[in-house]
């Protein structure tokens, strides 16, 4: 009687313990969570176009909440995945965040000098604010999905916005991370694809070695300029430089496989191309294609319901005005077709072929060797059309189609049998991986980035990078679909210098190279 007694509280905290802490969670629950981030972020927008506080704080209530609603009613909650895997998504993923510069604990690439700046200045202005540039009032008109959370959040205070948009990026990406798991079967296959995914990149290695032995140079700090205007980044490097359309792309490359293994309704992918354009319309654009296809199936096929329907509508209604945003005077960053140079060729050769030949090779996969045709038509022509001076259309457009075929490259690798095409798997993600590994490396070497003291105006002639035009992030106010009367003006007057120390910058040795020319 009295050794049950004594065992009776500690079987009622475990109970508690499990009750707390459940063992799983379900990718219903796991892809609510992220719809709803999405949701609030283009409702957030709504506030820094000046609607009443209490309008959007009501709105960011409800219309989140409406639509994982609806997510819970249209997936199924069968399958789960468990706590420990959600808690090493989590890890692996601030983890990469921290390595990447935020927190401001290690070095940032250089492109962080503006978002940095449109962080500081969403943070400390009243919003709706202007700028005065070019003789006008303008407006932020940029993808500034990834900073509104952590604007409000951290407000007027550095550590608080930078803290802020690590927790905040990092919750997102570990989302990404967990749901992505339920793609594989078991532990083993899921820890393949973890750290492939990550690693995964075209031959840069090869690449560079070929521009030291023809040129007599390259760029060993940032191996992936071996092909001058083509660029199809590494993860790693989506992470480290470009996270907002690094999770844009990869949201939607996943949505996207959930639908096709049966996992989720096409209503998902659906309702996930709108919201995600608040992140980066780029990778919209490189999405579009897949949308076309899956729209063609779920027809031909009646692969689709009214609450498919719903869903995609509820979640239009709420882009539309983050759509309207980023359309403003957009006309004016320009775009074009930018015919093949002689680099063209070897650079499909390196970055796209080493992936694509074996998964077209592979009969068993022939079942979705439509998305794998798709993707590779995507990343044969993408390098083949510009938009504004830099080549960002296709660095952001392929994310999508490259995060699709890394997930096929697992599953392709996961079920060799036979030792030559487990040895090619193998070393060809081993070739891919030390771009990333080069991306980190940097990232040790050199010390964290400064605090920034000038706003965006402010910054954007004094990068270090390369510096496009105003239109890439500013548009007249004149331009935008609705009036917006801006509650406070950025200051024109800027500190003599733009960071409390000198930004720790790696030799663009092509730059150096043109500059002696």
């Amino acid at each position: 009687m009295s050794a049950a007694l004594q065992d009776a509280p500690l079987i009622s905290g475990r109970a508690t313990r499990r009750r707390i802490v459940p063992a799983s969670l379900s990718v219903r629950a796991l892809v609510a969570t992220l719809v709803g981030l999405l949701a609030l972020d283009n409702i957030l927008l709504l506030g820094l176009l000046g609607l009443p506080p209490l309008l959007v704080g009501a709105l960011a209530l409800a219309a989140p909440a409406a639509l994982a609603f609806l997510i819970c009613a249209a997936v199924p909650g069968e399958i789960e995945v468990g706590t420990p895997t959600v808690l090493v998504c989590l890890l692996v993923a601030a983890f990469l965040l921290i390595l990447g510069g935020e927190g401001r604990l290690f070095y940032a690439t250089a492109d962080w000098q503006v978002r940095d700046a449109v962080l500081a200045d969403m943070g400390n202005h009243r919003w709706p604010f202007d700028y005065w540039l070019d003789g006008k009032s303008q407006m932020l008109r940029a993808p500034v999905g990834m900073y509104l959370v952590p604007a409000l959040l951290g407000g007027a205070s550095q550590a608080g916005r930078d803290w802020a948009l690590l927790a905040h990026n990092s919750l997102a990406f570990a989302l990404i991370f967990a749901i992505g798991s339920a793609l594989f079967p078991s532990r083993r296959a899921r820890l393949i694809a973890l750290v492939t995914f990550v690693m995964f990149s075209g031959l840069d290695m090869v690449g560079s070695i070929i521009h030291q032995r023809v040129v007599g140079w390259a760029d060993w700090d940032h191996i992936e300029r071996w092909a001058g205007a083509y660029q199809y980044s590494a993860h790693i490097t989506q992470m480290f430089w470009v996270p907002q359309h690094c999770l844009a792309g990869w949201t939607l490359a996943l949505a996207y496989m959930l639908w096709r293994k049966g996992i989720v309704p096409i209503g998902l992918f659906g309702a996930m191309l709108p919201l995600v354009a608040i992140w980066s319309p780029l990778a919209v654009m490189g999405a579009l294609p897949f949308a076309l296809y899956a729209a063609v199936v779920v027809l031909r096929t009646r692969g689709w319901g009214w609450l498919d329907v719903l869903l995609c509508a509820t979640a239009m209604l709420l882009a539309i005005p983050a759509l309207l945003y980023l359309s403003a005077d957009a006309a004016s960053v320009g775009s074009g077709v930018r015919p093949p140079t002689v680099v063209y060729g070897l650079f499909i050769l390196l970055e796209v072929l080493p992936f694509l030949v074996p998964l077209l090779r592979d009969r068993a996969g022939a079942g979705d060797r439509a998305t794998i045709l798709i993707a590779g038509a995507c990343l044969f022509l993408m390098p083949l059309w510009g938009i504004g001076l830099s080549n960002d259309f296709q660095m952001r457009a392929s994310i999508m189609p490259l995060a699709l075929v890394a997930i096929a490259f697992v599953q392709w690798g996961n079920e060799r049998t036979y030792w030559p095409g487990k040895a090619w798997f193998i070393v060809v993600v081993a070739l891919g991986a030390v771009t990333g590994t080069a991306e980190a490396a940097r990232a040790l070497r050199l010390g964290p980035s400064p605090v920034p003291r000038c706003s965006l105006a402010g910054a954007w002639d004094r990068q270090t990078g390369f510096v496009v035009p105003h239109a890439s992030y500013f548009a007249a106010r004149a331009a935008f679909a609705i009036r917006i009367d801006p509650a406070e003006r950025v200051p024109a007057t800027q500190p003599a210098r733009c960071w409390d120390r000198a930004w720790p910058v790696v030799k663009n040795v092509a730059m150096e190279r043109l500059d002696r020319q």
